[in-house]
């Protein structure tokens, strides 16, 4: 038995190799932005299985999809969808495939040669990586690329919120080459990721992070970038918003969907993890009609499913009526974020 569910926050990111198949059968149900026939990017569908599929016995051939992340060519932290060999011990797999460094498609993995995963224990919320090796191998500029890619693989498990790191059986309160302190309660996604310098600010602030497009020679993919807004912020989706309109830093390598001067203009209401957004017309595309481009919606749904838990969104243009996808098709009426940020070719995300 197979169920529809939307949250990425809450969902399993992983699934077995026999489900690819029936994944394409048995979401027909589902709301996602794009038909079946779109050239578009499509957004993968999600499987979550029934507890007697999860208790039955995995074969040696099967694999599970993980959400790995390594380094691209700007030196940015990008989350990567790969099959790694079913395991017990999923957080180990993935830092163990991630330390073979067979990541291609552009991009490597952030780990030194050498590095060894010893073990991952899961204590309560969080986790502890064990490593030996040539983890301590890497240049200082790496550090926190290194740090960000161990915490948000682990805790894209979901088992727990917290990274510690053990070398050599000693555990780090400083990561060993450039001296980044570590929390006594461990790493954590809240740290942030791919922070820019104009935002690397503390004090009265809170983290929100946003997606952006880059692109190489396989094609464009979506980076996260952590920015921090003041601490008294409720409304987050507003935020997300602003911050997705500002676009990235200059010379960075990412680019925004978003047009100039995109913006709210109704405070945004959410009922039951569904958000209902009301821009106004500089989010549709320059051309005298009433477009509204298919790159906007990946990285909308993206940023408000990490940064604010939304679930899915619909979208309203002030003063249009029959807002249509640059492909002709009608704007979906409930638009949730994929499964994995980014997919690799090997795997089919329709």
């Amino acid at each position: 038995m197979y169920h529809c569910i939307f949250r990425r926050a809450i969902c399993v990111r992983l699934f077995r190799k026999a489900a690819f198949v029936a994944t394409v059968m048995v979401m027909s149900g589902c709301s996602y932005p794009f038909g079946q026939d779109s050239e578009t990017d499509e957004l993968p569908k999600r499987v979550v299985y029934s507890e007697s599929e999860m208790d039955s016995p995995a074969s040696a051939d099967e694999t599970i999809m993980a959400e790995l992340y390594v380094i691209d060519e700007n030196n940015l932290v990008v989350p990567q969808a790969v099959p790694i060999e079913q395991a017990d011990n999923e957080e180990k797999a993935a830092l163990q495939y991630m330390a073979t460094g067979e990541i291609g498609n552009g991009f490597r993995t952030p780990l030194p040669e050498g590095t060894v995963i010893e073990d991952v224990r899961i204590k309560g919320k969080t986790a502890v990586v064990s490593v030996s090796g040539s983890f301590a191998d890497y240049a200082p500029e790496d550090e926190v690329n290194i740090a960000a890619a161990i915490t948000w693989t682990v805790t894209g498990f979901e088992k727990a919120d917290h990274v510690q790191i053990e070398l050599d059986g000693k555990r780090l309160q400083t990561m060993p080459i450039g001296g980044m302190p570590i929390a006594a309660s461990g790493m954590q996604r809240e740290d942030g990721i791919n922070m820019e310098a104009s935002y690397a600010k503390t004090g009265a602030t809170k983290p929100l992070t946003v997606y952006f497009s880059a692109q190489n020679e396989q094609g464009p993919y979506y980076v996260p970038v952590t920015r921090r807004i003041s601490a008294d912020t409720k409304d987050l989706v507003s935020a997300a918003v602003t911050e997705l309109s500002k676009g990235p830093d200059t010379g960075s390598g990412l680019a925004s969907e978003f047009m100039p001067g995109t913006k709210l203009v109704e405070a945004p209401t959410v009922q039951k993890g569904r958000a209902v957004l009301h821009f106004n017309d500089a989010i549709l595309e320059n051309n005298g009609e009433p477009l509204l481009s298919s790159r906007v919606l990946k990285p909308l749904a993206l940023t408000l499913a990490e940064s604010a838990g939304v679930e899915s969104i619909a979208i309203q243009v002030d003063g249009k009526s029959n807002v249509k996808l640059e492909t002709g098709k009608p704007v979906p009426a409930s638009i949730a974020a994929p499964l994995f940020v980014n997919q690799q070719s090997i795997i089919s995300a329709e």
